[in-house]
């Protein structure tokens, strides 16, 4: 077996810079993500799974709401033994969703009206039962797929904890990438130990086929009118990289290119959670979730548990007691290094972590202030579903398709809830035969009672988005400042400016009035928006006071 060393090279920030100064397509800056787990929005055919013509039916809401980019969550051949993210056949929709040509039809009604759609590329690994996978189990190691996996060299090396012990003909024991059923897929080494001659490196046949498979699955689908693909645990793929995943970022930037030169009006989104590196490896968009720099960013903001249920302390709380200052310093941080070159994207939650409305975080008026929050910030927003009617996270939903990994990852995939029909509107199957059971709480919200209430989460969300779309500094064209002293954290006080026009917004999700004082930033014209009783603002002496009642979100317009 051929090996051949990765060509090092150092990619500082500043080559990356210089490559991608182009933030991507003009229609980037302006989208607004739907973030939806097919299995649970809208179930067409009374089988008890959400699919792809349910999605279609509710296109229409999608757009009322104010978004205009859907990423779905893999539709792809599965046997689900992780929810999708164990893939068979890339080029194929699997059937519990509906057909290619279903999803062909799903492209062509959103982009009349105005909403582009992304899948999710599984690129690190597929599913135990994928042909590939099956066929480079064989005792001959020279078949087509035989390298598209890594293979230690005999049954008795397992040369990590990540390797499994394999029954296969196939002399050897493969790496996984997650669970076991998820084989990774070779990207190649890249520091191949001479001494372990199964290391291929990252420019040797099999890790260049394995990309090149990639490129040809996202050009399949790109051809078909998709606008895009959220990129499964990115940064990953090449082993025994380097710290600053070197060879990582060259595979990414070589895909950028690809892209930028094949189809420059798609993006790629990645599931890496350090823009610094994900950036300028090439990704449009890197979304900064409950790991990497969301230990510093997301977790301290609204995670009111860790992974074993013990509470923590949260930003987002009603009891005050949370911190401020590890966001907004490596918020500082990853815009600063990035915003030439691509978006960031914080997520509300998703099919991974738990949903906003949680244990002690369950009002409406929470809910507001801290949807005002993920909607006014710079990033791209990205909203799971149901979280703009404030879905509840169902602490004891059944564990399904592989979905307890640290935590039990079904509580925050429930079926959505449109109305108060049986099963909430989300399917006319028996209620014992729905994908998973939908939220018992006779006072559930639903999207049919908050549509035409002025008061509702959903009104106040779609208000949000309508005000960000009107008004570039609240977009991602704007500068942001923080404004308030981030040592006292409550309220949480910036600036959001663009071409002349200043707004401050001030944030308080605690049960205690509090005030923040900073230097003048001039006088108010009006109070724009808002949740609770606004903010008050005066200056005395150059020198600004804002006090905001308990649970409140004022956004102000200063001249």
């Amino acid at each position: 077996m051929k090996k051949s060393l990765f060509p090092f090279f150092v990619i500082t920030l500043l080559c990356a810079t210089a490559a991608y100064a182009q933030r991507g397509p003009e229609w980037l800056k302006n989208a607004v993500i739907y973030h939806i787990y097919p299995s649970s929005f809208q179930d067409s055919d009374g089988d008890g799974i959400g699919d792809l013509e349910g999605i279609r039916s509710r296109l229409d809401y999608v757009k009322a709401c104010g978004f205009n980019t859907i990423w779905l969550s893999p539709v792809f051949e599965s046997p689900f033994e992780d929810g999708g993210y164990d893939i068979t056949d890339y080029y194929k929709v699997d059937p519990r969703f509906g057909t290619n040509t279903q999803l062909v039809e799903l492209i062509r009604d959103a982009h009349a009206k105005g909403i582009r759609i992304c899948l999710d590329l599984v690129a690190g690994h597929t599913s135990d039962k994928h042909p590939w996978f099956r066929q480079s189990r064989s005792a001959d190691t020279n078949l087509q797929y035989s390298d598209y996996y890594i293979w230690s060299d005999s049954k008795s090396s397992l040369p990590t904890k990540k390797f499994v012990k394999s029954d296969a003909p196939r002399n050897g024991n493969f790496l996984k990438n997650y669970f076991e059923v998820q084989p990774a897929l070779n990207y190649g080494y890249a520091h191949p130990d001479p001494d372990e001659p199964w290391q291929q490196g990252y420019d040797d046949p099999g890790p260049r086929a394995v990309r090149q498979e990639i490129r040809n699955i996202m050009a399949f689908w790109m051809d078909k009118g998709v606008d895009g693909f959220r990129c499964d645990m990115a940064m990953s793929l090449v082993k025994n990289d380097d710290r600053n995943h070197t060879a990582t970022v060259r595979l990414w930037h070589e895909m950028r290119e690809w892209i930028d030169a094949r189809y420059p009006e798609c993006i790629l989104i990645s599931e890496w959670s350090q823009p610094g590196e994900a950036i300028p490896a090439g990704f449009h968009v890197d979304l900064i979730i409950h790991n990497g720099a969301g230990y510093d960013m997301y977790s301290p903001l609204v995670c009111n548990t860790d992974d074993k249920n013990r509470p923590t302390v949260c930003y987002f709380d009603r009891a005050g007691e949370g911190q401020i200052r590890s966001f907004v310093d490596r918020y500082t941080k990853e815009r600063h290094a990035t915003r030439e070159q691509g978006y960031l994207s914080m997520p509300t939650c998703s099919h991974d972590i738990w949903r906003l409305n949680r244990n002690q975080r369950n009002t409406p008026e929470e809910l507001k202030v801290t949807m005002t929050f993920f909607l006014l910030m710079p990033w791209i927003p990205t909203v799971y579903y149901g979280e703009e009617i404030g879905m509840r996270n169902i602490e004891d939903a059944p564990i399904k398709e592989g979905s307890f990994a640290r935590r039990n990852r079904s509580s925050c995939r429930t079926p959505m809830q449109w109305d108060t029909t049986p099963n909430a509107g989300f399917s006319t199957a028996d209620a014992t035969n729905i994908f998973l059971p939908v939220d018992p709480d006779p006072a559930r919200p639903t999207v049919a009672a908050q549509t035409d209430d002025p008061h509702s989460l959903l009104s106040y969300a779609r208000g949000l988005l309508a005000l960000r779309a009107a008004t570039p500094a609240l977009g991602t064209s704007g500068d942001w400042r923080y404004v308030s002293d981030p040592n006292h954290p409550y309220p949480m006080v910036y600036a959001r400016e663009y071409a002349g026009e200043k707004y401050i917004v001030v944030l308080n999700p605690s049960a205690q009035r509090a005030t923040a004082q900073f230097p003048e930033e001039g006088a108010v014209a009006d109070i724009v928006y808002g949740s609770g009783v606004p903010a008050r603002y005066t200056v005395r002496k150059d020198l600004a006071s804002v006090k905001a009642e308990p649970v409140s979100a004022t956004v102000l317009r200063m001249k």
